[in-house]
């Protein structure tokens, strides 16, 4: 099987991208905030647009044109994509192990037209753009029957990206991510024993006893999980049951964006503006939704290197316990 194509670990269910045309895309090696371009080089600027290939979806001042200036944000195709749209899934196998192409999507949401804004700087009104952004890109594709699942992942000071300005990724898989299906398995337990949204329990617990809890905003919560993987992982997520991003509403986008925004800047003030990645976990698509699930994101600053203890088994050490990082970022003065 040639070029980029799926394999899958026959012991843990994995899969993995085997991406041989991206071995040459340029990379950093770590964690830090990405170099800078000159001045009018950058190709996610207005004014640029033809440097990134036709947009998906935008939102842009009305009278303005498209794939011109004018835009508040933009999705456009990746051009170096990890999954491609086109051709078949043509599932294989090699003797006892199977592989299919690395079919899907993956794309760039430019989440704001100025060059160098943070997150937390932005208005509450941008946030949400991008929020809704995300939800449309999903709705549109699960309309593609081989996709299975839509992530959105933002990295700030990625070692990945060589641009500075605000983006993020939009990825559909024809598969259930391993972390996902690991989730899921978790919720459907739970519903089993107790006929109840494990995610929804935590919620109420977490809400009761208030110690790990960071903010809230509405209809949404954000708090330290009680047992964190890494210093400062918060999660944001709805108070009412819903397993699908794809499904909020308005007023509700409108609590996630400042909810969003509230953790960011708390996080960056704290930890002297930290390098961050913020995911979201949504249900899977069509016939594989799970009704048990509960969609929310997780935020972890610094990202670290893994170690061998964690690579090698999951068991993960965190020195900074959730009671006291809550706390920590409860007291940043906005």
């Amino acid at each position: 099987m040639e070029g980029s194509h799926l394999r899958k670990d026959p012991v843990t269910q994995r899969w993995v991208v085997i991406s041989p045309d991206r071995e040459n895309v340029p990379r950093r090696e770590v964690w830090t905030h990405p170099p800078d371009l000159p001045i009018g080089a950058c190709p996610f600027c207005p004014g640029n647009e033809a440097q990134t290939g036709p947009e998906i979806y935008v939102e842009r001042e009305p009278g303005s044109v498209r794939n011109g200036p004018g835009w508040w944000v933009r999705v456009v195709p990746d051009k170096h994509p990890i999954l491609h749209i086109e051709g078949g899934l043509e599932k294989s196998a090699e003797g006892m192990y199977d592989g299919m192409n690395a079919i899907g999507a993956h794309e760039i949401l430019i989440e704001t037209p100025a060059h160098d804004q943070h997150w937390a700087d932005l208005e509450v009104l941008q946030v949400e753009r991008m929020l809704r952004a995300c939800q449309q890109r999903s709705l549109d594709l699960r309309n593609d029957v081989r996709f299975r699942h839509v992530i959105w992942v933002k990295n700030y000071g990625a070692p990945t990206s060589l641009l500075h300005h605000p983006h993020s990724h939009i990825v559909a898989s024809p598969f259930i991510p391993r972390a996902i299906e690991e989730e899921l398995k978790g919720f459907g337990d739970h519903v089993r024993w107790k006929e109840r949204c494990v995610l929804c329990d935590v919620v109420r617990q977490e809400t009761a006893v208030g110690r790990r809890i960071v903010l809230k905003e509405g209809g949404i919560v954000v708090f330290a999980p009680y047992a964190p993987r890494f210093p400062y992982e918060s999660w944001i997520v709805p108070i009412e049951h819903s397993h699908d991003f794809g499904a909020t509403r308005a007023p509700l986008l409108r609590d996630l964006a400042r909810a969003i925004q509230g953790t960011v800047l708390r996080i960056r003030r704290l930890l002297e503006d930290p390098p961050y990645s913020l995911i979201l976990h949504s249900s899977p698509l069509g016939e594989f939704a799970r009704e048990e699930y509960h969609w929310h994101f997780e935020l972890v600053p610094r990202p670290p290197q893994v170690l061998g203890l964690e690579w090698g088994t999951g068991i993960y050490i965190n020195p900074i316990p959730p009671e006291v990082a809550a706390e920590r970022l409860r007291q940043v003065v906005q």
